[in-house]
């Protein structure tokens, strides 16, 4: 077999990486992203958009022909590259300004394409280093690895486009007549040092590696391993890009990517960072969407997303002579709205205290680099329904500290988890703190005693039962009845104080096996439902407003997420279950307790009914699909 065939993927994907640059050049062209920056080389393209045209030079044959893109599609590609080239540009100056000293960074671009924005890593570290250590005599700017993988037919044009043009100083790696070296998942082709002036023998600042990601399903530290023969150091900060990658490898090679990044590539460092921009998009296509078969009336925009993912699957069809395709997994989308996205990432391993998800129309509104249209361009609203079918994915190992997080990612309001900086969100540990929780939640709920008996008595009721603190040792017995049920409680605590403002717990209710309906409305046969019961949710009336409440029920979410792979039976025993899960949230409230019905509404809860118990009573639901 040879390497081309080893490492081959379908020609409807490998075409794209030609598709996108030509696309990305025609926005350039149609003066979508003129420069427009005046003191500051930040959100300045011009580098990025300069080696672009140099790959496009160094492609022959009729490739290499310039063309231009409808308007609609311009304005998109321009989006997509006001977005991902700043965030790159951004971490690279956040990491290069926070820390005194960095002996290296690393820059790991996944599906790379015919895009530059790996190379252009050389020209922002540069650029960032004399900004600001230029002036400290002899240093020297940190190391830069750059390691860029995708399949074989687009690492080979990449290789021939980056020697020809003169990009990219470089030694062929790879012996295509090595019988052992084909027999690897996958291969080094080329390691070469970016825009130098002057041949140097250090040349490990690059390189291309040949993969196929549909392998990592089998393989799950195959990533891992392709990193690892570069001399990749994941102790140094290291930023992952990936654009428009894991939607067309399948649902379970991409888990896999985001478990290795989780576990492996971005817990060395808290300034590493995975970014990634892929389609948003429902995950059933074709005849599934016809629009009779829906149950409900469909929005412009949920009737858009539907219609654009036909149009990717199309594309993907195209010229095979199929209508629904071959692959079930030839297009499968990260997810069809932000929670679901955040909901899989939790799920592989990350925590929500390290995610950010937004919509790419969000995203493009608040970077520096806005979209101006220099050719006549009248599709407003369709620029913003299609934007809105793209998610920008930020996740973290390690966020310790937020730094200037504000700056790296502009449209965040707040930090995800640092709303208030002395309260740590964590796991009861010890009888003294069941103490702190007993008075916190008699304490907050007396001034309601008098009007509303029923409220006494339901505090009264759980300081006898869950909330009782009669541990016989050092250990926390809340913690050991919530885990009991299959559940676990935390708290919010003061550090500085050590002082308990809110808390909450959460029990396993029920699994039921079930033919369930998915996220667009299709059966799913042998589909568990997992039911959690949210419980004794409350904060402290002097710390309200911070945002503790939210990162509680962050805290009850996330774990729900991950434990609803597993089931505990009524013999305490653990088992693992079917890949088809669905995890429900339940909460209960008074409707009384107006802030707590707010935060439940809040967080994506909805109210399924109200019943009376001696006063009304609200049901809250929230319900996320985690895995087929």
């Amino acid at each position: 077999m040879s390497m081309g065939d080893r490492f081959a993927i379908p020609k409807s994907i490998s075409k794209t990486a030609i598709d996108s640059l030509h696309a990305k050049l025609s926005a350039v062209d149609a003066g979508w992203l003129s420069s427009t920056c005046s003191n500051s080389s930040s959100c300045c393209l011009d580098g990025y958009t300069q080696l672009l045209e140099q790959i496009h030079d160094g492609i022959d044959g009729p490739p290499s022909r310039r063309r231009r893109q409808t308007p609609l599609v311009n304005a998109g590609y321009a989006a997509r590259m006001a977005v991902m080239p700043f965030l790159l540009e951004e971490w690279i100056d956040s990491t290069i300004s926070q820390l005194e000293k960095v002996e290296g960074i690393n820059v790991v671009v996944l599906g790379c394409g015919l895009d530059a924005i790996g190379l252009w890593s050389r020209n922002v570290l540069d650029d960032a280093f004399k900004k600001y250590h230029g002036r400290a005599g002899n240093n020297q700017s940190p190391r830069l690895k750059v390691v860029e993988v995708d399949a074989w037919e687009n690492c080979m044009l990449k290789q021939h486009a980056l020697e020809r043009s003169g990009i990219l100083q470089s030694r062929q790696m790879f012996n295509t007549e090595d019988d052992n070296a084909k027999e690897s998942s996958f291969c080094v082709l080329v390691e070469g040092t970016i825009n130098k002036a002057t041949v140097t023998d250090d040349l490990s600042e690059y390189h291309l590696i040949a993969m196929d990601f549909r392998d990592i399903c089998k393989d799950s530290s195959l990533l891992k391993k392709a990193l690892d023969s570069t001399g990749f150091d994941p102790l140094q900060p290291t930023i992952i890009l990936s654009e428009l990658v894991l939607a067309y490898i399948g649902y379970e090679s991409t888990n896999a990517i985001l478990q290795t990044m989780a576990k492996d590539l971005l817990c060395g460092n808290e300034r590493s960072m995975f970014v990634c921009l892929e389609p948003m998009l429902p995950t059933q296509t074709g005849q599934q969407h016809d629009s009779t078969n829906t149950k409900q009336l469909l929005s412009v925009k949920e009737s858009y997303a539907r219609d654009y993912a036909n149009q990717f699957l199309g594309k993907l069809n195209r010229g095979t002579g199929s209508c629904s395709g071959a692959d079930d997994d030839a297009f499968h989308p990260l997810g069809s709205n932000l929670d679901a996205i955040i909901a899989r990432f939790i799920y592989v391993g990350f925590s929500m205290s390290n995610l950010d998800a937004v919509a790419l129309r969000k995203a493009v509104a608040n970077v520096p680099h806005r979209l101006r249209a220099k050719e006549p361009f009248d599709e407003h609203a369709a620029l913003s329904l299609n934007l809105d079918c793209y998610a920008v994915v930020c996740a973290f190992g390690d966020r310790t500290n937020d730094g200037n997080l504000g700056g790296l990612l502009p449209w965040l309001v707040q930090s995800l988890h640092n709303s208030s900086s002395t309260i740590k969100i964590t796991a009861i540990a010890d009888s003294s703190q069941d103490t702190l929780v007993g008075d916190l939640y008699s304490r907050i709920y007396a001034h309601l005693y008098n009007k509303y008996p029923a409220i006494r008595k339901m505090v009264k009721s759980a300081l006898k039962t869950d909330l009782l603190a009669d541990s016989t040792d050092d250990s926390s017995a809340i913690q050991n009845r919530f885990r009991a049920k299959g559940g676990g409680f935390w708290i919010a605590l003061d550090v500085e104080s050590s002082e308990i403002v809110g808390c909450v717990g959460v029990r396993q209710r029920k699994i039921k096996e079930c033919d369930d309906e998915d996220d667009e409305g299709k059966p799913m046969s042998g589909c568990s439902v997992v039911e959690y019961e949210v419980q004794r949710l409350a904060v402290d009336e002097t710390h309200r407003g911070k945002g503790i409440g939210k990162r509680l029920l962050n805290a009850v979410y996330e774990y729900s997420l991950q434990q609803g792979s597993v089931v505990i039976n009524d013999t305490r025993t653990v088992k693992k279950k079917r890949k088809g899960v669905s995890v429900k949230l339940l909460a209960v409230t008074p409707e009384v307790l107006v802030n707590a019905n707010n935060l439940y509404n809040a967080f994506g809860f909805t109210k399924e009914e109200s019943f009376e118990g001696g006063l009304t009573m609200n049901v809250y639901c929230k319900t996320c699909y985690k895995s087929r």
